[in-house]
């Protein structure tokens, strides 16, 4: 980051002192208008023709502040409290400049402060993306961003204290702070374990809501809650890598006190970012050819009761109790579940579910909005945190994945160029923007 010229360092520095300096004024004014009465009441007495009007006391109050350089303040106060007022003026005066000059001062030490600490977080920026050097993952050799880095292993491998940490994940687009135990049940008695994450975001768009890439793909892997639930956009993020699929993505929140769902949609218009969101996704998904996976975290699919790690769900809740589906090929899908399911289980341990654990969808539904089963096909698949946050093998599960996906609704095979995932570096690899 280059440093700052003086002319920007003095408007930063007004700016830091305009409040201050504006009630210096205001004060300064009201004292002006009651030392201007008193001293009209106690020389327009004494000296009638030459006060005859709380006017003329005004003029020459605030002409004592500049030295009446004009000679308009008249003789000046002959009374022992018009001379206390006097000197009281003269001492003003002083402030007028003291006061100005040192709230501009300090507004100035602040704004070099301010310059330093944004190239001190600029630097810290590029460690702190260092931290996601891309890993080997062990099952299938390729090169990967971590899903996260705790904040204690940054501490001890970058020397950076929690409060740069935080600072510079506020000064970053592309990092948030999470909490790990918020991923697990109850049962396994979570301990708070603050994370950092890295995310992809588009660098060449005014998009506000996270990440678009077109890969010409007709399947879109879209994860509405990346922002929201630890893991679940890394895990779809490198299941359209390997598979070659569009992948759009909610990084943001505009309001993190009061979220707005971008997966159940009361209201389209709720929001600038939603309606982006949703033309997106509408703009890929234009014809009965088209596939949309909805990827969403399933936070009680590790509950003993419920182990089942994959749900499915692509019915629709209406008020009649009737339940259609959000896919127009019905076989396909069915098709697509089965080998889904197949390959989980049998290399993996992993298994899943259809329409069985979360109830149908509503009409507000995202995959019911964009016209998933009227005009393309949509689905939902829920995944526990067990596999997205703290299955090791969670890169090898999205590669099969892809591979099953291409075979069933895809292009037939996964993208071949693997070049990019091997490379060492660190970060995400390609550039990320929004084909025209």
């Amino acid at each position: 980051m280059k440093r700052t010229n003086s002319f920007i360092l003095f408007g930063r520095a007004f700016k830091h002192a305009r409040k201050d300096f504006w009630v210096s004024i205001q004060v300064l004014f009201w004292i002006t208008i009651v030392l201007t009465i008193i001293f009209y009441v106690v020389e327009h007495t004494a000296q009638p023709d030459e006060y005859a009007s709380p006017w003329q006391a005004f003029v020459w109050a605030v002409t004592r502040y500049i030295g009446d350089p004009g000679h308009f303040a008249g003789n000046g106060p002959v009374t022992l409290t018009g001379r206390y007022i006097d000197t009281f003026i003269g001492i003003l005066k002083i402030l007028i400049f003291a006061v100005p000059a040192g709230l501009v001062a300090n507004g100035f030490r602040k704004a070099m402060d301010d310059d330093k600490r944004q190239r001190q977080l600029a630097a810290f920026s590029d460690r702190l993306h260092k931290a996601f050097r891309r890993r080997q993952d062990r099952y299938t050799r390729l090169k990967v961003v971590p899903r996260f880095v705790s904040v204690t292993d940054i501490q001890a491998r970058q020397r950076m204290d929690v409060k740069d940490i935080l600072d510079t994940i506020d000064f970053c687009r592309d990092l948030r702070l999470r909490n790990l135990a918020t991923t697990q049940n109850i049962t396994e008695h979570p301990q708070d374990r603050l994370v950092v994450e890295h995310f992809p975001v588009e660098a060449t768009s005014a998009r506000d809501y996270g990440c678009l890439i077109d890969r010409g793909s007709k399947v879109t892997i879209v994860s509405t809650s990346s922002d929201a639930e630890s893991g679940i956009g890394h895990f779809a993020y490198y299941l359209a890598l390997y598979g070659g699929f569009n992948y759009v993505s909610k990084e943001f929140a505009q309001d993190p006190d009061v979220p707005c769902s971008y997966y159940t949609i009361s209201d389209p218009d709720a929001e600038e970012p939603l309606k982006q969101f949703l033309a997106d996704v509408r703009a890929l998904a234009q014809d009965e050819n088209h596939w949309v996976l909805f990827m969403l975290s399933a936070s009680g699919a590790d509950e003993p009761a419920h182990p089942t790690q994959f749900h499915f769900v692509h019915n629709v809740q209406t008020k009649l109790g009737q339940q259609p589906t959000t896919t127009m090929d019905e076989d396909r899908f069915r098709q697509l579940f089965r080998q889904l399911s197949d390959m989980l289980s049998q290399e993996f341990a992993l298994l899943s579910d259809l329409d069985e654990y979360y109830k149908p969808v509503g009409k507000n539904n995202i995959g019911y909005r964009i016209g998933g089963g009227k005009v393309c096909n949509a689905f939902t698949l829920r995944t526990a945190f067990s596999v997205t946050v703290w299955d090791d093998r969670h890169i090898a599960i999205v590669r099969r994945m892809a591979d099953v996906i291409n075979q069933c609704i895809g292009t037939g095979e996964a993208i071949q160029d693997e070049k990019s995932w091997k490379e060492n570096g660190f970060g995400y690899v390609e550039k990320l923007r929004v084909e025209s």
